[in-house]
């Protein structure tokens, strides 16, 4: 985290209306697009980031460690999705505009629209896991203190949804 992070953290943590306003124009394209990769869907992933901003606005100043704030940031998100995906089955549209930041950027725009596909069509169980380790990066050991699961869980849905993406792809089911 730079300084000027820091510190505009802690202005935020002060309750400095500016500050919070920097604050969301900063953070708004990162926490914009781990919703979208949860959601598939860019007016839902607006819609959450903007009850994330909300929640943060709420409680950061219970925030007592400001070197913990990104992995308070992303369990806010991270929570704040599952929770919107366990109320409802979301409906994806692709946003052609969305900076979409694979592994693999060898891939062109249309492989990545069928992998987004491709992840819609999974269970929400085996989709949320493979989000938080391939888009956030989590560990195992992460994601099952987020989910809530054990880690041989967590593995079994990664490697589940990993082999059912091959397939998918492979196949040209979408």
């Amino acid at each position: 985290m730079t300084e000027f992070n820091r510190e505009l953290i802690a202005k935020v943590r002060a309750g400095d209306k500016e500050s919070f306003a920097i604050f969301v124009k900063s953070y708004t394209p990162y926490v914009y697009r781990t919703a979208f990769a949860f959601l598939h869907d860019s007016v839902e992933a607006e819609d959450i980031s903007q009850e994330i901003f909300i929640k943060i606005h709420r409680s950061i100043s219970q925030l007592n460690d400001l070197h913990a704030f990104n992995s308070w940031l992303k369990k806010i998100i991270t929570h704040s999705c599952l929770d919107h995906l366990k109320k409802q089955v979301p409906t994806p549209i692709p946003d052609p505009e969305l900076d979409l930041k694979f592994h693999d950027t060898s891939l062109n725009w249309d492989q990545h629209l069928d992998i987004l596909e491709a992840l819609r069509s999974l269970k929400t169980e085996y989709r949320e896991t493979l989000v938080l380790r391939e888009w956030e990066g989590y560990s195992y050991e992460e994601i099952a203190n987020i989910l809530g699961i054990p880690v041989g869980t967590v593995k079994s849905r990664i490697y589940t949804a990993r082999m059912q993406l091959r397939i998918i792809l492979s196949e040209g089911q979408l």
